[in-house]
């Protein structure tokens, strides 16, 4: 239940910084008749998410190619959170430069559009394909009560946003759910191997070698998540301590 609520509340803060910096630096530059663009743009790509999750969920997709994907994505998000933690400046800058880029074109309305669908895309996709790892291995019932709250949360997290952002900032929320979203993400990298390699056994249902030893329900499963959680955890506090020092 904790990991559905944290996955759903953490990729919905990461949409909700980066269409506050862009609406921020709309409004800077006096270009609010873009305003609705972003809505329409965030609307779009999210409700595209959802539809791509579901169908992804359903029974008439080769569950090796889902697997497979989910692979990747989560590698993907592992990536990010090991490497490049997303840093509130670092939005900032690449807004401001979209939009410097782009307000004088006669395509920005488009431009901010495909940029917000974009993202409410990609935030999507990653909390349902996340939801649905969690699914497969726990309760039905416990995912689907953390992502209600999860859910719940989220407008509590837009207003607090507006009134902290400037004293204690979102990036916080980055900060405290990097380490539980490398270890959400090592776990839905082992959950999709399994399941390819459950898809592709053939009929006779015997596991492989590997399913035994390290990938869910195997006896050195938890041994194993935890070695591979040196690697993000390793690049986060290299991460943590260069700002500080930077910072001193």
């Amino acid at each position: 239940m904790f990991d559905a609520f944290a996955v759903v509340l953490r990729e919905s803060a990461e949409l909700i910084l980066i269409l506050g910096s862009l609406v921020a630096s709309l409004r800077s530059t006096k270009a609010e008749h873009l305003l609705p663009w972003v809505a329409g743009g965030a609307t779009t790509g999210c409700a595209a998410g959802v539809a791509l999750c579901l169908w992804l969920a359903s029974s008439s997709v080769d569950s090796r190619w889902t697997a497979g994907l989910t692979f990747v994505l989560a590698f993907s998000v592992l990536l990010m959170v090991s490497t490049m933690l997303v840093a509130q400046s670092t939005i900032r800058s690449r807004t401001q430069t979209l939009v410097a880029n782009w307000l004088e074109k006669p395509a920005a309305p488009l431009i901010v559009l495909a940029f917000c669908a974009l993202a409410g895309l990609r935030e999507t996709l990653e909390a349902g394909l996340f939801l649905r790892s969690l699914w497969i291995r726990a309760d039905s019932s416990d995912v689907l009560v953390g992502a209600t709250l999860g859910l719940v949360g989220v407008p509590c997290l837009a207003i607090a946003s507006l009134k902290l952002s400037t004293r204690i900032g979102i990036l916080a929320a980055f900060r405290l759910s990097a380490l539980l979203l490398s270890l959400l993400a090592i776990q839905m990298m082992l959950g999709s191997l399994a399941e390819f390699a459950r898809a592709s056994a053939g009929s006779d249902g015997t596991d492989s070698h590997l399913l035994q030893i390290v990938l869910p329900n195997g006896r050195w499963y938890t041994w194993f998540c935890a070695a591979l959680m040196f690697i993000p955890a390793s690049f986060i506090v290299r991460g943590w301590w260069k700002e500080s020092a930077r910072l001193s």
